[in-house]
């Protein structure tokens, strides 16, 4: 994958069926938030129009092979504004065949509350991580 290669985003906006748009990789190893909060990292950004009803559809590259699903987008009013964001398919794999395998996913927590990049470069930290807690009964205790 690379920035600036076409894709096509296939899904059910608005309940409107078989949808199909066009547009590019706009970034590569994006994170967003899920609606509970957890982020959702390596995703792929694209300008293709993803509305709500597109999520769960595939995200396809110029030769029509699967790339990701289109998961997200950002946008204050709620329909594309032009940054929307997919699951790349090696991800999918690998989470497709835990929920197969073992009925669920299982992620690695630190179990820490750090403070963030700009927040600690502000305070003129420019390498590692300043741990703010790490609760008692969490895994880094």
């Amino acid at each position: 994958l690379r920035v600036g290669a076409s894709v096509f985003a296939v899904g059910n906006p608005f309940g409107l069926d078989h949808t199909l748009t066009q547009g590019v990789i706009s970034g590569l190893g994006r994170e967003v938030r899920s609606p509970t909060g957890r982020p959702i990292t390596n995703v792929i950004q694209t300008d293709a129009a993803i509305n709500p009803g597109n999520s769960g559809g595939p995200l396809l590259d110029s030769q029509g092979r699967l790339i990701g699903m289109n998961t997200a987008i950002y946008s204050p009013s709620g329909a594309s504004s032009g940054v929307g964001f997919a699951i790349p398919v090696d991800t999918l794999s690998t989470v497709v065949k835990a929920l197969v395998d073992d009925g669920r996913v299982r992620r690695p927590v630190l179990g820490i509350t750090f403070l963030g990049g700009q927040q600690a470069k502000a305070l003129g930290i420019d390498a590692g991580v300043l741990v703010l807690a790490a609760p008692a009964d969490g895994p880094a205790a």
